[in-house]
């Protein structure tokens, strides 16, 4: 049964048995942490053009903490769709008494760094590195907005972009090369002036291994581990997943690149597909491709037509069309030639007995594709 509800862009992950190994040493992370918590952390901030780098068990962890991190004057700019767990982590500056201001566009954003900058503070902008459906964050522009104001950060959630997309994408390697995620790809990896850049990455999705890494200067880590209550209050990385994902990113090492390749070319026969019969979905050079029917009848309808055909996808609320699920695809490196073919024998049938639950015309001129192409830092 082809299952495109999974976010394991890369496919799962087979490690060897595990060494065995004390799970736990019972102390907090504030304590002292296993060299491969450390080497991990170390390698992810690497690939991403950073210093250093901490490991923690997931991103809200990171996200709990890293507000404490601003200065009295500051102030918290969220993109407006900013993925929930980082809206969850901006209650922290909200209780330290910081103002907090979502943003939609960069016109919008360049409005409100001059209004808080003639107040003498400090911003610190949160974004989605890339966002499935909105395509890539405008990252180059976001860092030009933010060049020249004392102090200023822009930290990312790098989540859905780290072990997928890279430098320099050709027509062979639409993805890019390297898997380091967005900053890679906006040409922002190698960026040494200000404003500081911060990153915070689950490697759940491209390396399947539940932990996540809050990377940046060297400086910046020395504070954060310093000032953590979850590195004092919850419990560290366990030793295993520490050991998975460093062996998750050794695989990435070695096969990672023709990963990147098997998915490249999913997403390109999965498009090709669908052009064919007359529909374009949403999601650009991305692994997550969406389609969004007419109407929610016709969004319920399809999805149990396929989930009936043995083919599971995701059903999310819409964006686009306000009420109208979207039905999404999750493409992976693991899927086969015959699942894509599946998917588009099915949605063929759906498009020839109710041709007017899909809109040509109205889709084309109306569903934002995200522009993957990579964005210059200058």
């Amino acid at each position: 049964m082809p299952d495109f509800t999974s976010a394991l862009y890369l496919g799962p992950r087979v490690l060897p048995p595990p060494p065995a190994l004390v799970l736990s040493t019972g102390r907090p992370a504030a304590l002292g942490e296993a060299d491969q918590a450390w080497q991990v952390a170390q390698e992810v901030a690497r690939r991403q053009g950073l210093e250093a780098g901490v490991l923690a068990p997931s991103t809200l962890h990171l996200f709990h903490d890293v507000f404490r991190l601003m200065p009295t004057n500051g102030v918290l700019l969220l993109e407006r769709r900013l993925y929930p767990v980082g809206q969850w982590g901006s209650q922290q500056a909200r209780l330290r008494g910081l103002p907090v201001v979502r943003f939609d566009g960069v016109a919008n954003l360049q409005k409100l760094l001059c209004a808080y900058q003639q107040q003498g503070r400090t911003p610190w902008l949160v974004a989605d590195g890339y966002h499935p459906g909105r395509g890539p964050a405008p990252l180059a522009q976001y860092y030009a907005a933010l060049t020249g104001c004392l102090g200023a950060i822009l930290l990312l959630d790098d989540t859905q972009a780290f072990g997928v997309l890279g430098r320099q994408p050709i027509a062979t390697q639409p993805l890019g090369q390297g898997g380091s995620g967005s900053l890679a790809w906006a040409g922002l990896d190698e960026a040494t002036t200000d404003p500081e850049l911060l990153t915070i990455t689950s490697l759940a999705k491209g390396l399947g291994v539940p932990v996540a890494v809050l990377a940046g200067r060297a400086a910046r880590l020395r504070q954060f581990a310093h000032c953590s209550d979850t590195r004092v209050h919850t419990s560290p990385v366990s030793a295993w997943h520490a050991w998975a994902a460093a062996q998750a990113l050794r695989l990435d090492t070695r096969h990672g690149e023709a990963a990147r390749f098997r998915l490249g070319q999913r997403i390109g026969q999965f498009r090709a597909a669908l052009r064919h019969l007359g529909l374009r979905p949403g999601g650009g050079w991305f692994p997550v491709q969406k389609l969004v029917p007419t109407r929610a009848t016709a969004a319920l309808s399809l999805h149990q037509q396929l989930r009936q055909a043995g083919i599971n996808t995701l059903l999310l609320a819409g964006e686009h069309r306000p009420g109208v699920p979207e039905i999404a695809f999750c493409l992976r490196a693991d899927h086969s030639p015959a699942d894509i073919v599946r998917v588009a024998t099915v949605l063929g049938q759906a498009v020839r007995r109710q041709p007017d639950w899909f809109s040509s015309s109205t889709l084309l001129a109306r569903y934002h594709e995200p522009d993957l192409r990579p964005r210059s830092a200058h």
